[in-house]
């Protein structure tokens, strides 16, 4: 049975209890922090913005970071396994002449 850690995260002076796997305690609390600081820099860019506004425009930018960086891993795995299938092929040919 897997363990796994309670802990809190507190983000624009609320706290969320997150359920983690120990190897993510780390990378959870700092994307707490990511949050935070994205935070503060917008609400001094934009003295007037709301929270929760700032709070989702970060949660869409991040998601949009996130997506971006697995579509382009995705496109290198793709021309990567070309590569080898078309290194794969050369060597056979090599080896059957």
């Amino acid at each position: 049975m897997e363990e796994f850690l309670s802990i809190h995260i507190r983000i624009a002076g609320r706290n969320y209890p997150v359920t983690v796997h120990p190897d993510q305690e780390a990378v959870t609390r700092d994307a707490g922090r990511f949050v935070n600081e994205r935070l503060q820099e917008e609400q001094k860019r934009k003295k007037k913005r709301d929270d929760q506004d700032i709070l989702a425009e970060t949660a869409v930018l991040s998601t949009v970071g996130l997506l971006t960086e697995r579509n382009e891993k995705r496109a290198l795995q793709e021309k990567l396994t070309q590569r080898i299938t078309r290194l794969h092929e050369l060597i056979d040919s090599v080896l059957t002449t």
